[in-house]
């Protein structure tokens, strides 16, 4: 089933709303997502005019441009109700809005820009999703959450300590909302670099394997798998890894984790018992009752 695909979720008809839509991955799905007949709630922090523009530009009957900033709960909820007013409903959620950290994180980096990044990158996607279902029972209706995470969450490298900590924390987000299946899939996309203006501005990114034509990705490589993400029936609670324009591969870091656990949590218990019947101790010395 870790393989199964069922492509017959429709986009067609359907509303999506975008976060960071002004971004070069966000216009992308924002593209796809209109070229597949659904209309777009274009969601950004932008507020100088832009954002309307670009609606008009894309689509100026089918998109709508609402300015938010994801670290304000009340603006997650307006980006919500601005959008069930321009289109009546909305059935999916991407949340793709991301920044990620330039400065040294034990060097020259400022507490203020490493809360943003958590604030952005990890809690403004969970209230957003949280919103979301609480919508969707509500009216008793499906959707889909799509996850922009990143391959920085899978490898914990020098650099990216805060930005690969969220992305980690995303996905496994996505992984323990698998139960909201199938009313609701809650996905994942987990991409490697992107071909884009903040991946090529990254000082600490040039010369290295990150930024090499073999293994850099497309913003369309991005759309096309959030696209194929939302179509497929069977995508609730898994995140997919795309790394180089060819593959895209189920993330099974959470699943071998969650079963490792499961045997160690077993073996513990049979081998606390054993040890009880045997007339040794077992257990948390703190919660023997003393004699």
């Amino acid at each position: 089933m870790l393989f199964a695909k069922d492509r017959s979720y429709a986009v067609q008809g359907k509303v999506a709303l975008v976060t960071g839509a002004l971004g070069a991955i966000g216009r992308q799905i924002t593209r796809q997502l209109l070229d597949n007949g659904a209309r777009v709630v274009m969601v950004d922090i932008v507020s100088d005019g832009s954002g309307d523009k670009a609606s008009r530009e894309l689509s100026a009957d089918n998109t709508r441009y609402v300015q938010a900033d994801l670290r304000s709960f009340a603006d997650i909820q307006r980006m919500f109700n601005e959008g069930i007013q321009a289109f009546e409903r909305i059935d999916i959620l991407v949340n793709n809005a991301g920044i990620a950290l330039f400065n040294r994180l034990y060097v020259d980096e400022v507490g203020d820009n490493v809360a943003m990044a958590i604030d952005i990158n990890l809690r403004a996607p969970v209230e957003a999703t949280r919103v979301f279902v609480q919508m969707l029972r509500a009216s008793n209706q499906q959707g889909v959450v799509v996850n922009i995470a990143s391959v920085a969450g899978l490898m914990a490298v020098k650099g990216f300590e805060v930005y690969g900590t969220t992305k980690a924390g995303l996905m496994y987000f996505t992984q323990a909302s698998r139960h909201l299946a199938p009313q609701i899939r809650v996905t994942a996309v987990a991409p490697f670099f992107v071909d884009t203006p903040m991946a090529h501005q990254s000082e600490r990114l040039k010369g290295t394997l990150a930024l090499s034509p073999h293994l850099l990705l497309t913003v369309n490589d991005v759309a096309d798998a959030v696209i194929a993400q939302v179509m497929d029936r069977n995508s609730g609670g898994t995140s997919v890894l795309l790394v180089g324009p060819w593959s895209r591969l189920p993330v099974w870091t959470y699943w071998f984790s969650y079963t490792f656990a499961i045997i160690m949590i077993s073996l513990s218990q049979i081998l606390g018992r054993v040890q009880s019947m045997c007339g040794l101790h077992s257990g948390s010395r703190y919660l023997q009752r003393k004699g």
